[in-house]
């Protein structure tokens, strides 16, 4: 087939253009339909990337060729059946792993966000020739195939097997430090682009370790990875990561990075770091090969529905932490206090009556992705649930003497492996053919339904009890201290200024909510004294039970006065207790001494 040909040549950092080049030969009379991307894989919200396009043109050796638009993302072709080139800008200003980024110190190319579709041409080989001002002195990381005539790291050609490969590896450019490392025998890469400095055999020892961990869930790496990047884009703010299929897209801040002078710290953000390293990379079997049905192919130029996302999202949600425990970076007390958290965030939450991780699946395009001030009455998480059925479901299988991996393994030869795609039922019908029919009923209900999940009855099959104790205020998620006094409830959210106390989310039923309280209220004083955090929380907790607190708000410039009860609070938090030494070593790899 004819291929494709594509050009990306930084021209003006200071208005963050990127300007494109897209060169082939039409294979028949008919028009073509050229296309961007809406969203990109793994990131389920329609994203509009064609926004950025303008100045596009089509022209052959004869001169001009007419386009016309026919939606937001479509244009039709009408051409004379001999090589021809569309050319157009890019703006390149998104601080996110999901577009393209662009300023004097690097670059971030998502080609799902640059390069049009040429609709009859998917499978068509695809070459992509990459320029940048020589005077940059930048490098390249990419997963994307290097011509020969280009040097490792450098601009120059690189080629994909088709244009869903393309538009599946992202590069990253600048001024890099890379390092590389083999798990299985494949080479795998770190770079890292935007940062000052870290201590970067510390960061690849780290990362060797968590990929050989995941690799053992699966029994090996997949048969057609011949490489790996992680791409890791520094910054001062911001927080994130995309998997691909070769590779994974991170965003991180410096202070997320080893420190070099410091090598034995291990800090929370260090580890929150790993956590999404670890998640990212089991991607690499558990979406970018293991994936529904439906997304096969992917169709982006619109919403594509799926009530799976709980099991490819929130089961990688399980073994991001789980692998770290397991190979070491994280101690038992530490994954321990992180799964209390999760728990804590799960049932604290009034959606976890209110919506199934099946339906948060389902409409994750306009409820997960798109959450508003009302989304912990309404929107169930998929990551963190889902996370949670798996723990109860690999207790129940410890209960049986079979565990999660092992189904993982077979989920993984049945459909993963040879990239057969899910069905909405398959994973439960495989989870009843390893196990029985009880295990898939009650992995259906907890999917399906919104009750809350059984944990302190399954948590004993992994060495765990639970307990309950009093929230001591809406931060605190974990820990087995009680708070040295009665804790008065409040229930809302509020971001602390200047101004007084900004309610952000107001629960049903809390207290907040009984008194009339909104969210975008600027709370000003309570009991006429002025509402800092701290003014707020002493004389809430130092007030009687069943007296009334007078609070004063702004409510769109109007200044509303509220009456709240004082009451104790009712929610309380679970914790986690250890009673069975031998069978938590077992479930997180702990070497008994």
């Amino acid at each position: 087939m004819t291929p494709l040909a594509y050009q990306l040549s930084i021209t003006d950092i200071t208005a963050h253009l990127i300007a494109v080049e897209l060169h082939f030969t039409p294979h028949s009379h008919d028009s073509i339909q050229l296309s961007l991307p809406a969203w990109i894989p793994g990131s389920y919200m329609v994203r509009d990337f064609a926004k950025h396009l303008h100045s596009l043109e089509a022209f052959d050796a004869t001169g001009t060729l007419p386009l016309q638009q026919l939606d937001k993302q479509s244009w039709q072709l009408n051409h004379n059946q001999q090589a021809l080139t569309v050319r157009y800008k890019v703006y390149a200003f998104d601080l996110s792993v999901r577009g393209c980024y662009l300023d004097d110190q690097l670059a971030i190319l998502n080609p799902a966000a640059l390069c049009l579709e040429v609709k009859g041409m998917e499978a068509a080989p695809v070459s992509l020739h990459l320029q940048a001002p020589q005077c940059l002195d930048w490098q390249v990381a990419t997963g994307l195939s290097r011509a020969k005539s280009t040097l490792p790291l450098q601009c120059g050609l690189y080629h994909a097997d088709n244009y869903q490969q393309l538009i599946d590896t992202p590069l990253l450019l600048g001024k890099l430090d890379v390092a590389e490392f083999e798990v299985c025998g494949v080479p795998h890469y770190v770079a890292l682009a935007g940062h000052e400095q870290i201590d970067l055999p510390r960061f690849k020892a780290d990362l060797q370790r968590i990929c050989q961990q995941q690799q053992l869930v699966f029994g090996g790496l997949p048969a057609d990875l011949q490489q790996y990047w992680f791409l890791c884009w520094v910054t001062d703010a911001g927080y994130g990561g995309l998997e691909h299929h070769n590779s994974t897209l991170l965003l991180m801040t410096h202070q997320d990075l080893p420190n070099a002078q410091r090598p034995e710290e291990s800090t929370a953000d260090y580890q929150n770091l790993l956590g999404l390293c670890s998640h990212e990379y089991f991607h690499t079997w558990w979406v970018k090969r293991a994936k529904p049905a439906l997304f096969l192919p992917y169709q982006l130029q619109s919403e594509q529905y799926t009530s799976q996302l709980w099991l490819y999202e929130g089961f990688t949600s399980y073994y991001d932490d789980l692998a770290l425990v397991r190979c070491g970076l994280l101690t038992q007390e530490q994954y321990l206090a992180a799964l209390e958290k999760t728990i804590n965030r799960v049932q604290l939450s009034p959606s976890e009556q209110v919506q199934s991780v099946a339906d948060s699946s389902f409409n994750a395009w306009t409820k997960y992705y798109k959450q508003d001030e009302n989304a912990v009455n309404a929107v169930v998480s998929y990551y963190t649930k889902g996370s949670l059925i798996a723990l109860c479901l690999d207790a129940l299988l410890r209960s049986k003497g079979k565990t999660l991996d092992q189904l993982m393994q077979l989920a993984w030869r049945s459909y993963g492996e040879k990239a057969l795609g899910s069905s909405e039922q398959q994973f439960i019908q495989l989870c009843s053919d390893y196990a029985d029919k009880d295990s898939a009923r009650a992995l259906h209900s907890w999917v399906y339904g919104t009750s809350a999940l059984p944990l302190a009855d399954l948590l004993p099959y992994l060495g765990l009890t639970t307990a309950k104790r009093q929230q001591e205020h809406s931060k605190d998620l974990s820990g087995q201290t009680a708070p040295a006094y009665p804790v008065r409830a409040f229930g809302a959210a509020f971001n602390a200024s200047a101004e007084g106390l900004k309610i952000t989310q107001v629960p049903l039923n809390s207290v907040a909510y009984k008194a009339g309280l909104m969210a975008q209220d600027q709370l000003i004083a309570i009991n006429a004294v002025k509402a800092t955090e701290q003014n707020f929380w002493r004389q809430l907790n130092q007030s009687k039970i069943g007296s009334v607190l007078t609070l004063h708000v702004f409510r769109k410039q109007r200044l509303v006065q509220l009456s709240m009860p004082v009451e104790l609070a009712a929610k309380q938090l679970t914790y986690l207790q250890l009673v069975d030494q031998q069978k938590a070593a077992d479930w997180l790899g702990i070497t008994q001494e």
